[in-house]
C-alpha cells in the first residue's frame, strides 16, 4: 500500500475516527484504524462495537494494500507534522509515515480479525447537521451515568411538532428537553441513544456539518454525509419513560430572575455546600434568597431581587443539579416555577419555549 493525501485531509479524517478506537483486551484490533486501499479508493474504518466510524480519504493512490495501526499512536504522530502533503506506505507489516521533512513508522496489528461494519441500507431523512448536534449536546448532561436502567444514560430523540427534533434526557432526578429546528423532517420512529454514543455522533456532526441523512431500523442509527463519512450507533431497546406525566401542570409559585444574578449567588454558595452539595432557595414576596451551609466551613446567604407571584417557599436543592442547564439557556433571564413542598421546579428560559428543565427538591 502507497498513498498520499493533503496534510489537513489527513488530520480531520482522524481527528472524526480516533476516538471510537478502543482498548480491548481480547481484541486489540478494536484499538486500530483499519485503512483499506482497494480500486484506487482510500477507505478509513474504526469501531468499538457500540459505535462505528467509515470514512473515505482524498489522495493519490500509488499501490492497494490494507493495514491496521493504533489510532492514537497514528494520531498524535501525525499532529505534530509540519507537511503539505503526507505519504502513507507499508513495508514489511509496518505503516510509514513519510513527509518532506519526516518519517515515523508505526507497528501494525493483524486485521483479521477487524469486525465488518453493516451499513443500513433503507431509506432516511435529511437532516441539519448543526442542530442535530445541538439538540444532543443541550441535554446530553442530564442523562443517568449509570448502567443500572440503559434507558436512563440515553438521549431520546422524537418529534412532537413538524419541522422539529425533541431531545431529552433524564436520570429519575431531572429531566431536560431540547426542542430543535428540523425543516421537513418526518420521524417514522423515536430512538434512544447511548448518551456517550450520542455526544460521539454530535462531535462528528460538528466537525463535518452539512445535511447528512439520518436513517434508523430496530438496532441502529446512522447519519450519512455527503463527504462520505458514515457513523452508526446501536440503538437502546426498552422504553423511555412517559415524562410529560411527571411535569406539573399547576404551580403554586413562578419567579422570575436575572440568569447572571442567580449564577454569581451558587458561585458563592459553592463554597459552603456541603457533601450533598445542598443548597436551600427560599422565595418571598420581591426576592429569592439562596443559602448554603457547610458545618466545618461555615454558612453564607444572599438575596437577590426577582419577581415573585404565589406562595411563600422554603425549598432545597443539589445546587449542581440547578446549575448544569444556565449554560444552554441563552436568555438572560429565567423564569423557575414551583409546584410546591416536594414536588418539581421546572425552570426556562423568558423568551425561549424549546427548552424546559425539571429537577426534583432534596429531603431536608
Amino acid at each position: 500500500m502507497k498513498i498520499t493525501t493533503p496534510y489537513p485531509t489527513l488530520v480531520q479524517a482522524l481527528d472524526i475516527i480516533s476516538r471510537i478506537s478502543t482498548k480491548h483486551v481480547t481484541l486489540p484490533v478494536l484499538q486500530c484504524v483499519l485503512i483499506s486501499v482497494v480500486d484506487k479508493k482510500i477507505t478509513l474504518r474504526a469501531t468499538n462495537l457500540e459505535i462505528s466510524v467509515e470514512l473515505t480519504l482524498d489522495g493519490v493512490v500509488e499501490d492497494d494494500g490494507i493495514i491496521a495501526v493504533p489510532a492514537q499512536t497514528l494520531q498524535q504522530s501525525v499532529q505534530f507534522l509540519n507537511e503539505k502533503d503526507v505519504t502513507l506506505r507499508v513495508e514489511e507489516g509496518v505503516l510509514v509515515i513519510e513527509g518532506a521533512h519526516t518519517q515515523t513508522s508505526i507497528k501494525s496489528i493483524p486485521h483479521d480479525e477487524f469486525p465488518n461494519i453493516h451499513k443500513i441500507d433503507t431509506a432516511g431523512v435529511v437532516v441539519n447537521a448543526e442542530m442535530f448536534a445541538y439538540g444532543i449536546k443541550t441535554v446530553a448532561f442530564a442523562a443517568s451515568q449509570t448502567s443500572i436502567k440503559p434507558e436512563l444514560g440515553s438521549v431520546f430523540v422524537q418529534q412532537k411538532r413538524e419541522h422539529s427534533l425533541t431531545f431529552v434526557a433524564t436520570d429519575s432526578f431531572r429531566l431536560m428537553e431540547k426542542s430543535v429546528p428540523q425543516k421537513g423532517v418526518v420521524l417514522a420512529q423515536s430512538f434512544l441513544l447511548p448518551q456517550k454514543n450520542a455526544l460521539e455522533l454530535a462531535r462528528v456532526c460538528e466537525i463535518v456539518g452539512g445535511t447528512p441523512t439520518l436513517i434508523i431500523n430496530e438496532n441502529q442509527c446512522s447519519l450519512v454525509f455527503a463527504s462520505g463519512v458514515y457513523i452508526s450507533s446501536r440503538l437502546v431497546t426498552g422504553s423511555f419513560p412517559d415524562y410529560e406525566q411527571i411535569i406539573p401542570k399547576e404551580y403554586v409559585t413562578t419567579v422570575t430572575i436575572l440568569k447572571e444574578d442567580l449564577q454569581r449567588a451558587f458561585k458563592k454558595t459553592n463554597i459552603f455546600l456541603n457533601k450533598f452539595l445542598q443548597v436551600a432557595i427560599t422565595l418571598t414576596e420581591r426576592h429569592l434568597t439562596v443559602s448554603a451551609t457547610n458545618s466545618e466551613v461555615g454558612h453564607t446567604t444572599d438575596t437577590l431581587k426577582a419577581q415573585v407571584e404565589g406562595q411563600e417557599l422554603n425549598l432545597s436543592f443539589n445546587q449542581q443539579y440547578v446549575i448544569d442547564p444556565l449554560s444552554h439557556i441563552q436568555d438572560e433571564s429565567l423564569i423557575l416555577k414551583f409546584a410546591g413542598i416536594g414536588r418539581p421546579l421546572v425552570l426556562h428560559g423568558v423568551t425561549d419555549p424549546s427548552l424546559r428543565y425539571l429537577v426534583m427538591p432534596m429531603n431536608k
